[in-house]
């Protein structure tokens, strides 16, 4: 087993990637340079393979520190990449142990991990290897809950899984005369921030920061960029959609609708179409990017029409130099939580 930290190519890091099912637009490199670049922290990369060089765990670690407290802390977004298939615990596990061992302490003081696993019986094999590799689950950090949606069915069959509501609308949607333009053009990205302000503003939720995207989106190879559809009525812009297509699961990173887009049910067509491209393009699977029944009860609803099964993913995890570490940095996170709240 070989380590390689910070001595990764863009085009390596690209090639090996592809050996991941669990690769998502959060791992690329494009998306963490642009995310550290804004939240002024850095990337040290890792990369562990076999003794036949095959890759066995894959990570981007964003280093942030926090001078008042004298801590360093490094977080993998939805990752780090190990879902291999077919994988051999054992190598997993010793993967996990180099990956704690390469950044705790010398690089380090906190490493959080946010892995992109279903809370399954798949899931709760890697949550005992998680743990064998010496990380805790973080309890206080929700899990990634969604709604995901299977494509290998005809789309007949994944149409008639959704809500009758739904396909009521888009039935509507479709007599309407909208026309769709699919792009991946900074210009096509820019109309769709431009609906999703609107849309933020008219609903006042906070929302994402659509630049991190944006940005990203300039510096990806035309293959890897987000596709966007945009729907007009008219000559007008009344519904946007960008996804994002890694690995085995298409992504909605911004979605947004006027109020016009809302009346005619381009809302809906509009996801209707995405799910339509993501097969084309040989996703298995489209995420419908995230729900919170509390917090966004008609948001919840939406997806809940679309044909999907409801999942939640394994807890973040997270290893500490020591025990007087974690309770500083537990009780500085708890504080912040609640002041933020």
């Amino acid at each position: 087993m070989n380590v390689y930290i910070d001595s990764i190519s863009h085009a390596e890091w690209r090639r090996n990637s592809e050996y991941f099912t669990d690769y998502s637009v959060y791992q690329t490199w494009e998306y963490q340079q642009v995310r550290a670049e804004r939240a002024r922290q850095r990337i040290s990369r890792i990369l562990i393979v076999d003794d036949n060089d095959s890759p066995l765990l894959m990570g981007q670690v964003r280093i942030k520190r926090v001078p008042m407290l004298r801590l360093t802390i490094g977080y993998i977004q939805s990752g780090p990449l190990i879902q291999v298939t077919p994988y051999d615990e054992s190598s997993a596990l010793q993967a996990l142990i180099q990956l704690r061992q390469a950044f705790l302490g010398s690089i380090v003081n906190v490493l959080r991990l946010v892995p992109n696993i279903e809370n399954d019986d798949h899931g709760e094999r890697w949550i005992g290897l998680f743990s064998s590799a010496g990380f805790q689950r973080v309890m206080s950090e929700p899990p990634y809950h969604t709604m995901m949606v299977s494509l290998a069915d005809s789309p007949e069959q994944i149409l008639s899984r959704m809500d009758r509501e739904a396909r009521r609308i888009i039935r509507k949607a479709e007599r309407m005369n909208i026309d769709f333009k699919e792009d991946t053009s900074e210009e096509f990205f820019d109309i769709l921030k431009r609906l999703y302000a609107q849309a933020k503003e008219r609903k006042g939720f906070r929302g994402i920061d659509a630049d991190d995207f944006a940005e990203s989106q300039k510096l990806f190879a035309e293959e890897d960029k987000a596709r966007i559809l945009i729907a007009y009525h008219g000559n007008e812009a009344i519904s946007a959609h960008a996804t994002s297509h890694f690995g085995i699961t298409a992504i909605p990173l911004i979605t947004a609708n006027t109020p016009e887009g809302l009346k005619c049910g381009s809302s809906y067509l509009v996801w209707w179409k995405a799910y339509l491209r993501a097969k084309e393009l040989g996703m298995q699977y489209y995420d419908l990017g995230g729900i919170d029944e509390k917090s966004n009860p008609k948001g919840y609803l939406f997806k809940k029409r679309m044909g999907g099964e409801e999942v939640s993913h394994i807890s973040a995890f997270e290893a500490c130099e020591s025990r007087i570490v974690r309770k500083i940095w537990r009780t500085t996170e708890s504080a912040y939580r609640l002041i933020k709240r």
